[in-house]
């Protein structure tokens, strides 16, 4: 019968050294919800190591909402679903930089997301005009879709340091969920962001009725990608879309956590949408279970528990808005 407490001290101590194997990664997805907690400190205690008390939270603004050609089951936005969302044009320039410097001064980074597999050239040169008009006074991100070589440069000549576009799930999941593009054309979008100097976002949603297999197929790939954030998003399951609820635990979701924190120690591993809706009272659970990071302030067409609330929760818990610190000295967990 394996001891699980060693076990959760050796896999931190091979989190520390570079992150835990393959064959490490399916002990997690088999880890028992009895013995959960000596899980999260393993992964707690890796987060420790790397980012101490310091959590970053992001921003985002919808700028061009529903209408989506992409066959995405989950998504609100696709127009193969029946979603009731309101579609909506690409928003005003002003109401992007006002939206940005909003953020800027709550101390948060801003990303501007849109619908579609790309904007149309001259929405395109509208959003890069408007970014480079927020000023310098804080981060900017953007998702954009699935965009070529000279628009990579064109985000990065206006300042965006980071790209987000999620590979949602999978390679052998993937075409469960989307068939309107490929999995590889999301691969090579990530590739061709890296290669324009940006750093990459990049994660999925869970729940959708994939394995624990594929969650670890899932890992190896970004691991192997090599991209600085991994958003974690648990399922929120719309009227209108063609997903079905969430059917697992909080405690079974927040072992997805304590995965890409334990195989990607020094990446920053943020819990976005569907947190408040499928862990409830135990989502502040997702820092000890690993995560450094969380979207805050809504969601693309979802609301969320709020800035306020949210800043609430993390100085409860003893955490602060801060930056990576890889100064910390090498330890043992207990």
């Amino acid at each position: 019968m394996m001891n699980y407490f060693q076990e959760s001290e050796r896999l931190y101590t091979a989190a520390i050294a570079g992150g835990i194997s393959e064959g490490d990664m399916r002990i997690v997805a088999g880890w028992p919800l009895d013995a959960v907690t000596l899980l999260f400190a393993a992964a707690d205690q890796a987060r420790r190591r790397f980012y101490g008390d310091d959590v970053d939270p992001c921003t985002l603004m919808n700028i061009k909402a529903g209408g989506c050609g992409e066959d995405c089951a989950f998504c609100t936005q696709s127009a193969h679903n029946s979603a009731d969302v309101k579609v909506q044009s690409l928003a005003d320039p002003g109401d992007i930089v006002r939206n940005c410097r909003e953020a800027w001064s709550k101390g948060l980074p801003f990303c501007v997301v849109s619908s579609g597999r790309k904007l149309g050239a001259n929405e395109f040169n509208v959003v890069v005009k408007a970014l480079i008009d927020c000023g310098n006074d804080g981060e900017k991100h953007a998702s954009l879709g699935i965009l070529g070589d000279d628009e990579f440069a064109a985000l990065r000549g206006a300042g965006v340091v980071c790209y987000n576009h999620n590979v949602e799930t999978s390679r052998s999941f993937f075409g469960n969920i989307v068939t309107t593009h490929t999995y590889d054309d999301r691969i090579n979008t990530v590739k061709r962001a890296k290669a324009a100097g940006l750093k990459v976002c990049c994660g999925g949603i869970f729940g959708m009725g994939e394995s624990w297999e594929q969650r670890v197929e899932m890992c190896v790939d970004l691991r192997e990608l090599g991209v600085d954030t991994v958003p974690i998003n648990f399922l929120n399951a719309v009227s209108g879309t063609r997903v079905k609820p969430v059917d697992e635990s909080p405690l079974e979701l927040l072992k997805i956590v304590s995965l890409f924190r334990l195989s990607m120690p020094k990446s920053t591993i943020k819990v976005c949408g569907g947190r408040e809706k499928n862990l409830g009272q135990l989502q502040s659970l997702i820092f000890h279970a690993g995560a450094n990071g969380y979207i805050t302030g809504g969601y693309l067409t979802t609301s969320g528990a709020g800035i306020d609330e949210d800043d609430r929760m993390i100085k409860s818990l003893g955490l602060c808005r801060g930056h990576t610190d890889f100064s910390a000295p090498m330890g043992h967990m207990f």
